[in-house]
């Protein structure tokens, strides 16, 4: 009896730490979130998913197998797209471009005919920048060095 208690609490765990994923991403760049329902059996009128992002913002919808943009919010505007041609397969996943800091947080797939609603932590990252800045950087240090240099 307790075996078998042991067992169905693991299995529930494993589900839950399955439905879970986390994503890096660096600003300026994309990150893709991972959503895919394991039923194969999918029609297109069967398909409708709600990406949101920490349960609230409209961040893409599929409705019955199209894309929508309809109440998305701002923030995600021409920067969230999916995949069409694999929402027959059960992948949902999400492309979000031109990241920034505040992008980082919960993102929820919710799959209207499935009892998954698998969320992915995407945390954004700066980019080290090697261009512009480190030059200023290195000219910054290169006079300073040089008005010491005239005073000796």
């Amino acid at each position: 009896m307790i075996t078998s208690f042991c067992i169905c609490v693991f299995a529930v765990l494993i589900n839950k730490v399955c439905l879970q994923a986390t994503v890096e991403g660096n600003i300026g760049g994309f990150a893709v979130l991972p959503c895919s329902s394991i039923d194969n059996d999918l029609k297109h009128k069967d398909i409708t998913v709600y990406w949101r992002y920490n349960s609230s913002q409209n961040v893409y919808d599929i409705i019955e197998g199209k894309g929508s943009i309809e109440g998305q919010d701002p923030a995600y505007k021409k920067r969230a797209e999916t995949f069409p041609k694999e929402y027959i397969k059960g992948n949902f996943s999400l492309k979000l471009n031109k990241l920034q800091n505040s992008d980082t947080g919960k993102y929820t797939c919710y799959i209207t005919n499935a009892h998954q609603n698998p969320s992915t932590q995407l945390f954004v990252k700066g980019r080290r920048n090697c261009g512009a800045e480190t030059r200023a950087e290195w000219i910054v240090s290169f006079l300073i060095l040089l008005n010491i240099l005239q005073l000796i």
